[in-house]
């Protein structure tokens, strides 16, 4: 009989090695991205290029090619993205613009503020993607949606779902032709069909970087509102 199975750890094997080793744990980095997700959408430009380029360095230091290759699939969203702004934005037009239908230097603006901020969220999430696994991942979702449980959210299907969403994209990195890509899907499928698939979530151990974290990235948004609003 096929099928997944959810098989939860309660993270005391690992709480040894993380006194011998500190790391900031999943659902820290987690909650961290969606606090960033946040603040990025109330900070001006130049906040935005300084975080840039910061996370860039980072990136070519831990020398991550995720983020290359989400940007080069998302060129054509950037360019409709940046065109939509660029002339649909009411402002004051582009002087010497050749055409009966000009952008707006507010558009313009606009349009580069919003790449740029789509630009560092891949950038931060291409740095989770690499630091973790596929089960750390799992694993940090499960364990911070596990609250919505009483509201009706089956939390191991959820699990297993993400679980064949991210084998799903690893197939298609090893396989970027679309039939090799169909073939491996399709053994995928007939295995499980064969065994079982059992998933195992470690619950992460919370250590004092993680609780150094969340409050740093709190007081990071809470300045940067008070800055907005003022």
């Amino acid at each position: 009989m096929s099928g997944f199975f959810v098989y939860v750890l309660d993270g005391s094997e690992s709480e040894n090695l993380a006194k011998v080793m500190p790391r900031i744990n999943i659902i820290t980095q987690l909650l961290a991205f969606f606090i960033f997700a946040i603040a990025l959408n109330v900070s001006n430009l130049k906040i935005l290029f300084f975080t840039a380029i910061f996370l860039f360095i980072v990136l070519v230091l831990a020398k991550n090619l995720q983020f290359y290759r989400l940007t080069k699939r998302l060129k054509w969203f950037y360019l409709v993205m940046f065109s939509i702004f660029a002339f649909n934005t009411p402002g004051e037009h582009v002087s010497g613009w050749a055409f009966s239908i000009s952008p707006t230097y507010e558009g313009v603006w606009a349009g580069l503020t919003q790449m740029l901020r789509i630009a560092v969220m891949l950038a931060a999430l291409s740095l989770i993607l690499a630091i973790n696994t596929k089960q750390q991942l799992i694993s940090g979702f499960y364990f911070l949606f596990s609250p919505l449980k009483y509201v009706g959210l089956d939390t191991q299907r959820f699990a297993a779902r993400l679980w064949l969403t991210l084998h799903y994209v690893e197939m298609q990195q090893e396989a970027p032709n679309i039939n090799n890509l169909k073939q491996k899907f399709s053994a995928i499928f007939a295995e499980t069909q064969q065994e079982s698939v059992t998933i195992t979530l470690e619950k992460p151990t919370f250590i004092w970087l993680d609780f150094a974290l969340i409050v740093s990235m709190l007081a990071l948004l809470i300045l940067i509102l008070l800055k907005v609003t003022a």
